[in-house]
């Protein structure tokens, strides 16, 4: 096969061939500078360039105390156990100095005690632990019915040394890549790309902004194509220790089937991806009136999947459609007291409000409840929780437009069309007693668990959370979570639960992110929420499994997950033949990273995926993507890098597919 390259095509070579031909004398050049501290990338594939005039990468939850650092990498949120419900509450805070260097933990005043959470709220699953300095924790130990903790923006220590760091770049890459699908094909195309990534660390102000826009420029048969990723999470003082706003986006291309799985691959064409497309803001309240913590939040969110191809395929069940775009708002309000205080057994009680509204069909989720809850101490650093509640639960939606055969009628993109002339059908409605019991141990600031077992939604069910940091080092966290909702309230709700310090994980050659981000906190990853695309509401349960490491020279993370969807339909509409089909979705994300020399890094990343679909025996899929990433710094601005990809996916109704990719680039950062 003969490729035929333009001038400004072979330019793109030449450019790289001259800056990477020039390596020996930059490096010659660079060692002849003042010494280098170390080079700490940890991105995979968005590495920027480091400042090489003696930056060292800072520990995700480094501070001037290692004590402080110790109480703040264990109590980074538990996770809410259930990432469909919205929760929040961050870490105890490192305080600035007038001369603007950390310090620990500031004496608890009564506004910072009003920052404990009281419990588990079982409507929410807010199951966010406490953190304390050492004299508060003796005094509190046994007494584990916990306010809720301190409100402050900074939930761990930054990630960037520096309170404010903006890295702005552009990018240039070649890429080749071989595709085999019972035939063998090679394409070739070039990357421009800009973007930037800002690490906020301020007294009022705290979070992570990380974007790019991408042109694909094909050679031969490969077409133009363009698209933006991003994922941001940040929280915004409104009033000193009481009250605060969060806000996040997220941004990604997947590639989708006709039963609505979602995965990532390289070998997909670009014009055959789906860019997904979600945000949410919202005030997060935490007070204290005398004894009484109050908590609370609202946000709303909104997420869009702007498929730009039919979703439907011959084999696949009719019923499948991927979601156009919802909406969900989230509120909660829960006072309480701790043990020992006002009575020796810890009482609380909460209300909410969820509703999530789904543009297919116009399906609606409607979720309101209240409850109370005990918690009594049995010995110390453990005792049992039990809670009781009234919650009424309602699913709709409207039926199909039809033609004059009585067929579904869908658009250019093959989703259904509401038919607006008919009335709401009732899919689901549950209301009465709502009940949970269950345990809380925290023998030590490093490890926390809860575990609870009750009834909602008219059946048994359990969730819970164990977190277990054994030094500054690394974590690990495990959840278990339940709850009704649709593919936009488990992405926003999985936003909210990020922690508001991390590295964003790019793919290498792509510049897709990862189903994680890296982190010691919990809630670092959104693997669980980002399983299909379908826009059918459901009730999902699942369990996941984070462990990362910072250590020195190495960063890495593991991220494994289960997630089941029993969707939720009404009866004589287009989606009751799927009602109570049950999908299950398998996935693990690990990245990993070490610094060569103050000069150079390695990193790899790998995504595994398999999705068992109820809605056809031909929809089942497994894919996996493992990607390769060598940078080397040629100045503090200037990165040259070398990539490589290997993926496929296994579909039983199709050929498999697999491809490898190779690319050279430079990268720009200002």
């Amino acid at each position: 096969m003969i490729m035929r390259a333009m001038p400004w095509q072979v330019s793109v070579w030449a450019l790289g061939a001259a800056l990477l031909g020039g390596l020996p004398q930059a490096a010659a050049a660079q060692r002849a500078s003042s010494p280098v501290k170390g080079v700490g990338n940890a991105s995979v594939a968005e590495s920027i360039a480091p400042d090489l005039q003696g930056l060292t990468q800072a520990s995700v939850t480094n501070t001037q105390d290692s004590s402080a650092r110790d109480v703040v990498g264990q109590d980074e949120q538990a996770l809410a156990a259930n990432p469909y419900g919205a929760q929040a509450y961050d870490d105890d805070v490192t305080y600035t100095k007038a001369n603007g260097q950390r310090t620990g933990l500031r004496h608890e005043t009564p506004a910072d005690r009003a920052g404990r959470y009281y419990g588990a709220a079982y409507s929410g699953n807010d199951l966010t632990q406490a953190a304390y300095a050492d004299d508060e924790r003796s005094a509190t130990h046994g007494k584990t019915t916990l306010k809720p903790r301190r409100l402050g923006v900074f939930d761990q220590g930054s990630v960037d040394k520096r309170r404010l760091s903006i890295k702005p770049y552009i990018e240039a890459q070649q890429v080749v890549q071989v595709v085999s699908s019972g035939t063998t094909d090679v394409l070739t195309y070039s990357v421009l790309a800009a973007g930037g990534d800002v690490t906020i660390n301020g007294r009022n102000n705290q979070g992570v902004i990380s974007a790019r826009y991408e042109r694909r420029i094909g050679w031969n048969r490969k077409s133009d194509s363009d698209g933006i990723t991003g994922i941001a999470r940040m929280s915004s003082s409104v009033v000193a220790d009481a009250l605060r706003v969060d806000y996040g986006a997220y941004a990604n291309r997947t590639a989708i089937s006709a039963n609505g799985s979602a995965f990532s691959a390289g070998a997909v064409s670009a014009d055959s991806l789906t860019q997904v497309y979600s945000a949410y803001a919202g005030p997060t309240l935490a007070a204290q009136a005398g004894d009484v913590a109050v908590t609370g939040h609202y946000h709303a969110g909104y997420t869009s999947v702007a498929s730009t191809a039919t979703v439907t395929t011959p084999g696949i069940s009719a019923s499948s459609d991927a979601l156009n775009h919802s909406t969900v708002q989230d509120a909660k309000l829960a006072v309480g007291t701790r043990a020992g205080e006002v009575l020796p057994v810890g009482l609380g009680a909460d209300a909410g409000f969820y509703q999530e509204d789904v543009s297919n069909l116009t399906q609606r989720v409607n979720d309101k409840h209240v409850r109370g809850e005990v918690t009594i101490p049995v010995v110390e650093a453990l005792a049992v929780v039990g809670g009781v509640g009234y919650e009424h639960v309602r699913v709709s939606s409207r039926d199909a437009l039809r033609d004059s055969t009585g067929a579904v009628v869908r658009d250019a993109r093959g989703r259904m069309i509401t038919d607006m002339s008919q009335p709401r059908v009732i899919a689901y409605d549950t209301q009465g007693l709502i009940w949970d019991a269950g345990v809380v141990w925290r023998p030590s600031r490093r490890t926390n668990l809860e575990a609870h077992v009750g009834e909602r939604y008219g059946q048994i069910g359990a969730y819970g959370f164990f977190n277990y940091q054994p030094n500054e080092h690394s974590n690990f966290n495990l959840m278990v979570y339940e709850g009704v909702t649709g593919f936009g309230g488990a992405l926003t709700n999985s936003l909210f639960n990020l922690p508001t310090q991390f590295t964003t994980v790019r793919d290498a050659i792509s510049g897709n992110l990862s189903s994680c981000v890296s982190s010691l906190a919990a809630g670092s990853c959104l693997g669980g929420s980002l399983t299909s695309v379908n826009s059918t509401v459901y009730r999902g349960r699942g369990v996941s499994a984070g462990y990362a490491l910072e250590l020195g020279r190495v960063r890495g993370g593991l991220g494994l997950g289960y997630d089941r969807r029993q969707y939720i339909t009404a009866p004589g509409t287009a989606l009751a033949a799927i009602n109570g089909v049950v999908d299950q979705y398998y996935w693990a994300a690990g990245f990993f990273g070490y610094r060569l020399t103050p000069h150079s890094t390695f990193e790899t990343s790998l995504d595994v995926y398999k999705y068992q679909s109820g809605l056809s025996s031909t929809g089942n899929v497994n894919a996996l993507r493992a990607v390769a990433l060598y940078q080397y710094y040629l100045s503090r601005h200037m990165t040259a890098n070398a990539s490589l990809a290997l993926d496929g996916i296994t579909r039983p109704a199709l050929d498999d597919l697999w491809s490898a990719s190779g690319s050279l680039g430079m990268r720009y950062t200002f």
